[in-house]
């Protein structure tokens, strides 16, 4: 989500504790997270979000962090260390509840409090590190004991084991018995992404041993709970009348809908007669392809990833890949995003199977053609990610749907090739359709070598007014139309015609009513000579292949990747999952592949499909900045 990064000064340096506390700003660099600063200073999420309360919101690239630093404090006795605890620990997410989270662990929201007193003292927040309860005993007897055992004299203590398809760092690490920071100490190589065919690092003398517990607690009766999100004009009365709860009823069981609902609000329901409740489970019945599923016939789905094993000699290499290799990492996201996809599948009942096979490609080349025995029979293909190379495996395999996964390019007329990715085309015209389709006045300022986005506009849309000579307040109010709707296209790529522009429409807000919108949100507007404040006054609609108002079904992704991988997913891992999911749902249908992408569009997690002119995706979102830093879907 895209957010400018607002600093809080404090005003607590006035007060003057027994003990100083010093603290140490830290710039963001480019790609960098909470999480990820806040293991470099050696902190807690929690302790940033306390200190900077609004990079809840996101943070940007050059904003300042003031990051807690080492208390000095009188010198104290030294104390014993405490038993180190292993059990499971969850970073609280935006919009995460208690409840949520004890349904995800299948504990008690008692036990949850109870395991967490201190930390929950002011109430749940983001960033904060929940120590999970062990299901079944008492809380003061959860506790799994962590204990290096001493290493004999003279004997190795590591080992290596080498991945193989499917596995994650957290399904190795709990395969032998380590913890992941423990993993991932000892291969730094592989602390974002893990490629097959790795040799991991493992160290055989470090072991975890669980306490023994108490008994398990007499069975009890319990009211099954759903989580249910709230739709766009939804009301207590709608609900209430398909759940048969009173207003009252609701609020009592989500204390935060007592102000009203919103939509994207997350409530606590109670579970339909005769149905389980399930973690991230919705009421009412599945939307989508995922309620039409056909389960009769078995589907073969092939994943041909660029692990590009033969280049990787030896460690070194890998360790250098790792770490330069954008391509590589690209597509190491996408394929974790994938297997999540696939463990989806098979939680539905699916009779899906998967081969997983390395392309070994390069910008020019894969090893596809030499793979085609081992793909007979497959009903799908995703890959390779080259342009060139998925359109070679489209003409090797006729009449196999061959989904492109990353590439924008669509050179090739092969009617099996599918393009998930939109074009900048498809946005700008996804934009104007939605500008131009309830009768307001739109205005269009472009970029003077913009010719080929102005000659779009006269063809395709000539009620568009385009702005013509030099951006003056005089010559954009000479457009606008009073008592009526102004929508004003920016289409430019220079930072100066942003700010002068935005200005120039806040100042012609006084006179008319104008919302601005922009065919693609670019860094230009996330620069802090663009203040947010002025995006968000404008109401700034843009279109983006990526739906960044990230509601519950984003969150559920991510808890879900996250118990796979250890780590939040990268947008590529996110679209991994979405495409292949996508296709996945596709296959399990009545009607035939080809059929059904001509005539469904879907939503994922944080993409569309709709496949138009040369199977071609064509699905857009339009967003809308809005008051709260909030982004919302209005498409």
């Amino acid at each position: 989500m895209k957010y400018l990064l607002t600093i809080v000064l404090w005003a607590a340096f006035a007060l003057t504790p027994a003990w100083a506390q010093e603290y140490k700003k830290h710039t963001v660099a480019k790609g960098e997270t909470i999480t990820a600063i806040a293991q470099k200073y050696k902190v807690t999420p929690y302790d940033i979000y306390k200190l900077n309360p609004d990079a809840k919101n996101g943070i940007k690239e050059g904003g300042t962090l003031l990051i807690p630093g080492l208390a000095t404090k009188p010198a104290k006795e030294e104390k014993e260390q405490p038993t180190k605890v292993a059990n499971s620990i969850h970073e609280v997410q935006p919009k995460e509840t208690l409840y949520g989270i004890a349904k995800k662990y299948n504990v008690s929201e008692d036990d949850l409090k109870k395991a967490n007193a201190e930390v929950l003292k002011d109430g749940l927040q983001p960033g904060q590190q929940l120590v999970v309860p062990i299901k079944g005993s008492g809380v003061a007897a959860q506790v799994k004991i962590a204990e290096k055992q001493q290493a004999k004299k003279n004997e190795p203590s590591y080992f290596f084991h080498t991945v193989e398809a499917g596995e994650t760092k957290y399904s190795i690490a709990k395969k032998y018995g380590m913890t992941l920071q423990l993993l991932e100490e000892l291969n730094p190589e592989v602390k974002e992404t893990l490629p097959l065919g790795f040799k991991l690092k493992l160290d055989k003398n470090s072991v975890i041993e669980e306490a023994e517990v108490s008994s398990k607690p007499a069975p009890e009766h319990k009211t099954e709970y759903v989580e249910y999100e709230v739709e766009a004009k939804e009301t207590f009365y709608s609900i209430g009348k398909a759940t048969g709860l009173t207003e009252a009823e609701i609020v009592a069981l989500n204390p935060d809908a007592k102000d009203g609902l919103k939509e994207g609000m997350v409530l606590k329901l109670p579970a339909p007669q005769g149905v389980a409740a399930t973690p991230g489970s919705n009421a009412p019945a599945p939307r989508g392809l995922v309620a039409t599923l056909k389960k009769d016939n078995d589907k073969k789905l092939a994943l041909l990833i660029p692990f590009n094993l033969a280049r990787m000699e030896n460690d070194t290499v890998k360790s250098k890949m790792l770490r330069n290799d954008k391509f590589l990492n690209m597509t190491l996201d996408f394929y974790a995003g994938a297997l999540v996809a696939i463990d989806s599948a098979k939680t539905l009942g699916l009779p899906l199977n998967v081969v997983i096979l390395d392309a070994n490609e390069t910008s020019k080349s894969s090893d596809v053609a030499t793979l085609k025995s081992r793909l007979n029979g497959v009903n799908a293909i995703i890959g390779p990610f080259y342009q060139n190379n998925v359109e070679a495996a489209a003409g090797l395999f006729p009449g196999v749907p061959v989904i492109s996964p990353l590439s924008k390019d669509l050179k090739s007329g092969a009617t099996n090739l599918y393009q998930s990715i939109p074009s900048a085309d498809a946005q700008r015209k996804a934009l104007l359709d939605y500008l131009t389709a309830n009768g307001a006045n739109v205005v269009a300022i472009t970029d003077s070598k913009k010719t080929s986005a102005r000659d779009f506009i006269k063809s395709n849309y000539p009620k568009v007014r385009l702005l013509e000579g030099s951006i003056t307040a005089d010559n954009i109010k000479s457009l606008l139309v009073t008592g009526k709707k102004n929508y004003v296209l920016l289409d430019t790529e220079t930072l100066t015609s942003i700010t002068g522009v935005t200005r120039l429409l806040i100042e012609a807000q006084a006179q008319y009513d104008i919302q601005l919108a922009v065919p693609e949100f670019t860094d230009k507007y996330e620069h802090n000579e663009v203040p947010l404040e002025r995006l968000i006054k404008l109401k700034t609609l843009y279109a983006a292949a990526t739906n960044d108002s990230q509601g519950a079904q984003y969150n559920q992704f991510v808890r879900a990747f996250r118990a796979k991988n250890g780590h939040n997913p990268s947008s590529y891992a996110t679209r991994g999952f979405d495409v292949t999911f996508d296709v996945i749902t596709r296959l399990f249908q009545k009607d035939d592949f080809g059929t059904l992408q001509h005539n469904v569009v879907t939503d994922q997690v944080a993409n569309r499909f709709n496949y138009i002119n040369g199977n071609q995706n064509a699905g857009i979102y339009i967003l809308q900045y809005n008051e709260g830093n909030i982004i919302s879907k209005v498409n």
